[in-house]
Order: structure tokens, then sequence, then C-alpha cells
């Protein structure tokens, strides 16, 4: 009988369960603006001319649901190896030369960890498809300073 009173005691302890508003996501979009491409296609995918210098001039957020957001840094990858690791200083740029990477298809990530108020901490996980093409022969390299600006909603995951 003691055995059935404690289990009865300790039943309320089995339903408790944890909020859902600790895992509460932010809703926002990023964007991205670059520079040093021939291009961006309609799906989405970075047109490089080998020997450009290929730039990341600024990362922002807009669109959020939270009323106060930050990015905690940004760390880039280039077919899944760490380029540059958490670059804290806005607007997070780098840049770098296209000389002697392959042509063809390749991957650039960009990781950020975000911060905002009335929200749990998130990660969040940019990739583009990135083309390296030869450029054209009678082309030299475009370093002109032209940026587009690319907006895409991450994919974010709680940290």
């Amino acid at each position: 009988m003691k055995k059935l009173l404690y289990i009865l005691l300790a039943l309320p302890l089995f339903f408790a369960s944890c909020s859902d508003d600790d895992n509460d996501l932010p809703d926002f979009r990023v964007k991205v603006d670059i520079s040093g491409q021939s291009e961006v296609t309609e799906n989405g995918v970075i047109v490089i001319p080998s020997g450009n210098q290929f730039s990341i001039d600024a990362i922002s957020i807009v669109e959020s649901d939270a009323k106060e957001i930050a990015i905690g840094g940004v760390s880039y990858y280039w077919d899944y190896i760490l380029l540059d690791a958490s670059n804290i200083i806005p607007p997070y740029g780098i840049t770098f030369n296209t000389t002697g990477i392959p042509e063809g298809d390749h991957i650039l990530q960009i990781y950020m960890p975000i911060f905002a108020v009335g929200y749990s901490p998130a990660e969040a996980l940019l990739t583009y498809r990135v083309k390296i093409v030869a450029p054209a022969e009678d082309e030299t390299p475009d370093d002109s300073g032209s940026t587009t600006t690319i907006t895409a909603t991450p994919k974010v995951t709680q940290k």
C-alpha cells in the first residue's frame, strides 16, 4: 500500500513538462552583399570567373519578427572547409582570390549564431552554390566593385 501511495505522489512529476516558449526561434531573413561575380542565376548559383577577387561585403538581418536581433559572428566555409572563423566585426566581410580554385561547382556556407531578445539562442546557416568558370578570352578579371544583394531565409536551428 505504501508503494502505491509513493507512486501516486510521484505521478505529477511525470506529467510536468517544459514550456515550448524556451524553444522559440526568431523568424528573419539575411541580406548578403557580394561583389566579384559575373552573375547570380535564377536558381541562385553565384558564377565567378576564375582569377576574380570575390567578396562578401556585408551581412545583415532584415525582415525580423524580433524587435532586437543580432549576429554573434560569422564563419565561412568553402566546400565544407573552414575559411574564416568567427569574424565578429560588422559588416562581417571576407575577400578571397579565385585564382587556383578548380573550375566547376563549389559550395559556400555562411554560419552565424543569432541572438534575439525574447527568443532562444539560434544558429543560422546560408548555403550557396558557386560555379567557378573560365574568364572570357577578351575579358580581364573584374575587380570593379559592383555589388549584388542576395536576400535569403536561412536554415535556423536552436543553439
